[in-house]
């Protein structure tokens, strides 16, 4: 719109932008209000443009400002015309550059992949839903009986009109389902055969509302499924530095290249997968978007696809990275999730997913799948996990609660160390400065929080026995400290010591415990487990092995992965019928069953935790599988200063007794194993119950009788009178 000359040029630009300089806003405050006197001035010249063909409009225009000076100063004029469509623009360029150098959440949304139309028809809905005088100046505009309207395509295209050059292209780009502004900004209208094109209302989605009103953290049905880890805390510090630095490479790299693609975490379920996504985070300054795909893919149809938009707008809107926590996703599931993860990679670019190891589906209809395996935190990790969530629950340690001795003895997830907190700090004492966990209320809930996943392979024992109840060699005695402590100082030998490097596998602790029957392998095994504070399960062998081909391996497996979520102890009794001795392979049952072998030792050299077997015939195994077992320890048949301090301690202090009993003598002649001692102590103890008095020394000896003749032997009584007799 060129001026005349001789003419008078409404004074728009004066009234509106009176000192336009290039110095940036102040704040967001001061920048809205000066798009706000843009879109003023664009309306007011549509309205008197408008009333030059229509005069009774005008009436109307004075309703719509709050400036009566400027009311008074665009009074119909003869002579009077608009600002040229250059200096209209000239200041929609100027208020674009004003907010550049302004960190604003308008500047981010303005300086996005928007034409100028697209800038302008943003502008114009965000303005209609900040202030109310806007829907009734659109509806003045767009003769809407109501007086109130949304900004719609066709106005759009008529105030662009006014100071752009493309504008004849604006319906056009408004309505392009591709573009930008129509993908990721603007709420999408469902087909209305009433409207036309031009009709059609520009409407802000929710989640662009809310991030122009400051609020970043708003989920929406996201919060059905999902959560936001946050930049800038301490989980780049606890993350595995290898994969983190790998991580940061491959994402960097894609998105300076604009590559898409998926980077695919692969690891056991809590070994710290969304902690390296969130480490990436804070490497980048950008938060991450977590959903959890198990939660996600409970809902409907619709319901998926309307949470997996709001996740891609608010992947790109905010920025943040996204992330997939894949972990559970069964094979049924596929269908779906495939589905999901194609327009996902379409829509964003690039993002992470993060699965567990039996994640085996192939990912061959997605392009650029990049694979990073995360392998379990070490123990330095687990004390910085420890340490972390420690203070995040602002939890303070007992002094007899040393970290590296925790690590050690248990091998926990980030996923179990945050769990076994939290819980722990309802039970723990209140202090001055926060909580006060024991280290009994603390190993209490480890155990708590490790049990039930070997309920269906093994059976939990409970061990009444202490240290001082084992009677073994000193030899044995001294092994079994050996191992008590390769488990306790573990974390020092492998990080402080940097055994770590060298070992990268086979930290885990086997031991083999043989003797006859009745030795005490059973005690020894609940006595280790108990100095040590760790769970110890009985493994059910019928319930692994299987005559079909594989399915003892499978049942193995599913062994070893719950006892590394429960932390246990595993016991094999009587191994040798699991572990035997391999044969020359004559057949496929030879074959098999060397297979089954195998796989177990593997397992057993993979398992961080401790195996202990045991077995009543050492010559079933072969030396391929001694030479991989970490202690042998014999369980012998007691000698008879054993026996003695076994006969003493074998009765509770409750127990009524006679006076003078001849444990020395019982010790000397009796030749029972532990076991044995046990149930003839236990014999005696009912024999005197029946008649309601003490426990005799013919009680006993009736008792040990009983043994001896249970195993096939007799004579015992005899030769125990005769030697009470000898000594009288």
């Amino acid at each position: 719109m060129m001026q005349e000359t001789n003419q008078e040029v409404y004074g728009f630009l004066e009234v509106y932008f009176p000192e336009l300089t290039a110095e940036p806003f102040t704040d967001e405050r001061e920048q809205w209000e000066a798009w706000e006197r843009f879109v003023d001035m664009l309306c007011m010249i549509a309205l008197l443009i408008k009333e030059k063909s229509q005069p009774e409009s005008f009436s109307r225009i004075g309703c719509l400002l709050d400036d009566e000076e400027l009311i008074k100063a665009l009074e119909p004029r003869p002579k009077a015309v608009f600002p040229c469509r250059k200096d209209v623009r000239d200041i929609f360029q100027a208020l674009l550059q004003k907010g550049q150098k302004n960190a604003s959440t308008l500047t981010s949304f303005l300086e996005m992949e928007l034409e100028p139309v697209e800038k302008a028809a943003f502008l114009l809905a965000a303005c209609a839903d900040r202030n109310r005088k806007y829907e009734r100046a659109f509806g003045v505009l767009q003769e809407e009986k109501s007086i109130t309207a949304k900004p719609t395509i066709g106005l759009a295209h008529d105030l662009c009109a006014l100071f752009l050059e493309e504008s004849e292209n604006t319906v056009d780009i408004l309505l392009d389902e591709d573009r930008f502004l129509n993908r990721f900004l603007l709420k999408p209208v469902k087909d209305e055969p009433r409207l036309s094109r031009l009709s059609l209302p520009l409407t802000l989605h929710r989640q662009v509302l809310s991030l122009l009103n400051g609020n970043r953290e708003m989920l929406g049905k996201l919060s059905l499924c999902a959560e936001i880890l946050y930049k800038n805390n301490t989980s780049q510090l606890l993350c595995h530095q290898e994969a983190l630095a790998r991580l940061i490479r491959v994402y960097t790299r894609m998105t300076m290249l604009q590559e898409e693609g998926i980077i695919q975490l692969k690891g056991a379920e809590g070994v710290g997968k969304k902690y390296l996504a969130q480490a990436l985070g804070d490497t980048l300054q950008m938060d991450v978007l977590c959903i959890c795909v198990q939660k996600l893919i409970t809902q409907n149809q619709e319901a998926v696809t309307e949470i997996l938009e709001e996740a891609v707008r608010k992947t790109v809107l905010t920025p943040c990275i996204l992330y997939l926590d894949m972990n559970n996703i069964h094979i049924e599931e596929w269908g779906q999730l495939s589905w999901m993860l194609t327009r996902l990679q379409k829509d964003t670019g690039r993002f992470l997913i993060g699965t567990d190891a039996s994640f085996l589906q192939e990912l061959s209809i997605l392009e650029n799948i990049y694979l990073l395996l995360v392998a379990s935190p070490g123990l330095k990790e687990q004390k910085r996990f420890w340490e972390c969530f420690a203070k995040e629950y602002q939890i303070q340690f007992s002094a007899d609660i040393q970290l590296e001795e925790l690590v050690s003895l248990y091998d926990l997830s980030p996923k179990r160390i945050r769990q076994t907190l939290s819980c722990a700090v309802l039970a723990s004492e209140i202090g001055e400065d926060g909580f006060l966990l024991s280290k009994q209320e603390l190993e209490d809930e480890i155990r708590h929080q490790c049990s039930g996943s070997l309920d269906r392979y093994a059976v939990r024992m409970e061990s009444p026995f202490v240290w001082e109840d084992l009677q073994l060699s000193k030899q044995s005695q001294a092994l079994l400290k050996r191992a008590i402590d390769r488990v306790r100082y573990r974390s020092i030998v492998n990080d402080m010591y940097g055994f770590a490097k060298k070992l990268p596998y086979g930290r885990g602790l086997s031991i083999v415990l043989y003797g006859p029957p009745g030795t005490g392998k059973t005690m020894t095994a609940q006595v280790f487990a108990k100095e040590l504070g760790l769970a110890i399960y009985r493994i059910d062998l019928s319930q692994i092995g299987s005559k079909y081909i594989g399915e003892t391996e499978k049942n193995l497996g599913a062994v070893f992965d719950a006892a590394r979520f429960s932390n246990a102890v595993l016991f094999f009794d009587e191994a040798d019928a699991l572990f035997t001795k391999r044969t020359e392979v004559s057949n496929s049952n030879d074959r098999h069953a060397n297979a089954e072998t195998a796989y177990l030792l593997q397992k057993i050299e993979e398992y961080s935790g401790v195996s202990i077997l045991a077995t009543n015939v050492m010559q079933n195994f072969d030396n391929a599988f001694k030479r991989r077992m970490t202690y042998m320890i014999p369980i012998e048949q007691p000698k008879e200063e054993e026996r003695l301090l076994l006969w003493e301690n074998v009765f509770p202090k409750e127990t009524p007794l006679e006076d003078g009993l001849p444990f020395a003598l019982y010790a000397k002649v009796a030749e029972l194993t532990g076991s044995g001692i046990k149930a003839a102590a236990l014999s005696a103890a009912y024999l005197a119950a029946a008649e309601h008095r003490s426990i005799t020394n013919q009680d006993i000896v009736e008792a040990i009788d009983f043994e001896y003749r249970r195993s096939g032997r007799t004579g015992i009584s005899q030769e125990l009178y005769t030697a009470q007799y000898k000594n009288m």
